[in-house]
């Protein structure tokens, strides 16, 4: 072997890639692709254009189509997790509303979280009813930590959840395509303003809810045949609205 021979194999197998960097060079060409043209599009060949490896390289490392999209969105599904955070601890409003904050920080700013989301309302597999289930597993377990809070009451934290997450889905994937209501809630600004109405929201359900509650506490201590001072000071209501119970 002369000495431009080995040279020549000196470089290649110092610019030979390792396994966790051919990995990484393909999730970041599906990431490129999805951002480009969406999760119907991937195929081996298009992933090996994007990312210079082989196709055959990637098949070597993927059964199939599927099986390269499901690595991929475990690295994603992380956001999952903040709907299960703090699962011991006490359900309040500012546990409730961190935790929607939580979700609408990750989802507002990760477009393959976006694009994943959307995928999911286009597609129909089994693949993806599976993705969907582990989804609502993960919500239904934080709406079943505040199902306590809300029981005896006209709300329901289900649906109420359900129309914010739906408003965090919708809006971080349609921001950049246009106005929402007449409001421009792109970049930084969009995101305080969306998180603000939905602190607003929140703030009113659980305001109604202990109030709710605290009339229940009222119309029993009239029965008992407590004063109205003593009832207001339990309470915290006012005499007219003790009076309305």
């Amino acid at each position: 072997m002369n000495d431009l021979e080995l040279e020549t194999k000196v470089r290649e197998k110092r610019n030979r890639r390792t396994n966790v960097e051919i990995k990484k060079s393909i999730f970041d060409a599906v990431f490129q692709i999805i951002k480009e043209k969406g999760f119907t599009n991937l195929s081996f060949n298009l992933i090996s254009e994007y990312s210079n490896i082989n196709p055959m390289t990637i098949s070597k490392r993927f059964k199939d189509v599927n099986d390269l999209i499901e690595q991929f969105i475990d690295r994603y599904d992380y956001w999952l997790e903040f709907f299960t955070e703090n699962e011991d601890g006490e359900p309040t409003k500012e546990s409730y509303q961190e935790t929607v904050e939580s979700v609408l920080d990750v989802v507002w700013k990760k477009k393959a979280i976006q694009q994943i989301l959307a995928w999911q309302i286009i597609e129909d597999s089994d693949f993806i009813d599976s993705l969907a289930d582990n989804q609502g597993a993960a919500i239904n377990a934080l709406t079943g930590r505040f199902a306590a809070m809300f029981e005896g009451s006209p709300y329901d934290i289900r649906v109420i959840t359900a129309i914010l997450l739906a408003a965090v889905f919708y809006i971080s994937a349609y921001k950049r395509k246009s106005s929402v209501c007449g409001l421009d809630l792109k970049g930084h600004v969009g995101n305080f303003r969306l998180l603000e109405g939905i602190n607003q929201i929140s703030d009113l359900v659980f305001e109604k809810v202990s109030k709710t509650k605290e009339k229940e506490t009222a119309r029993k201590l009239l029965e008992y045949g407590d004063s109205m001072e003593k009832i207001k000071h339990i309470t915290g209501l006012s005499e007219e609205e003790i009076k309305n119970c």
